[in-house]
């Protein structure tokens, strides 16, 4: 859970890229980077994931987008666009949810308070995961209210995340 008192920023910039909050005024930018980059982005949000499904529309991308939009000002999850400082060029998507779990015992939601997900556009390579990585990790350690933060995927093995979900307290050290 976000504490009621922080406020998530709606933009923010390095000087790598910036961020603006995903809404539907990406909408084309968007679509073409996820269409364009579907094999190098499917299960960017775990192995069993299949987003971007083939064939994904323009409306389909679109509600998705307004829903993400609507979650970060309804505080349940952050979607952020990621643009080129330089030019506006579409970069990829950063997406920051605070941990929820409905399975008894995770301990995910003991050691964790978000998960952050990225994809980069295979039409746009400008930077790279481990330059977007640790500017992230960065970005999150000192402008966002959590002690800890999981990069699924990322620095955490899918297996190992997945096991975390099922595992007793002293089974995964």
């Amino acid at each position: 859970m976000i504490p009621h008192a922080f406020d998530p920023p709606s933009v923010w910039s390095c000087d790598h890229f910036q961020l603006q909050v995903l809404s539907p005024q990406h909408a084309a930018p968007d679509y073409a980077a996820v269409c364009g980059s579907a094999p190098a982005i499917r299960h960017v949000f775990g192995p069993d994931n299949d987003w971007p499904e083939a064939g994904i529309t323009f409306e389909e991308n679109l509600r998705d987008l307004t829903r993400h939009e609507q979650e970060f000002f309804q505080r349940i999850a952050f979607a952020y666009a990621m643009l080129d400082p330089r030019n506006g060029a579409y970069l990829g998507c950063v997406y920051i949810k605070p941990i929820k779990s409905r399975i008894e015992g995770d301990l995910r939601k003991s050691r964790f308070q978000a998960q952050v997900f990225f994809w980069l556009s295979s039409l746009h390579r400008v930077i790279d995961a481990a330059q977007t990585l640790s500017t992230l990790k960065s970005w999150m350690a000192t402008d966002w209210p959590f002690a800890q933060v999981a990069f699924p995927g990322r620095e955490i093995d899918w297996r190992a995340w997945e096991a975390m979900a099922l595992a007793a307290p002293k089974e995964i050290t």
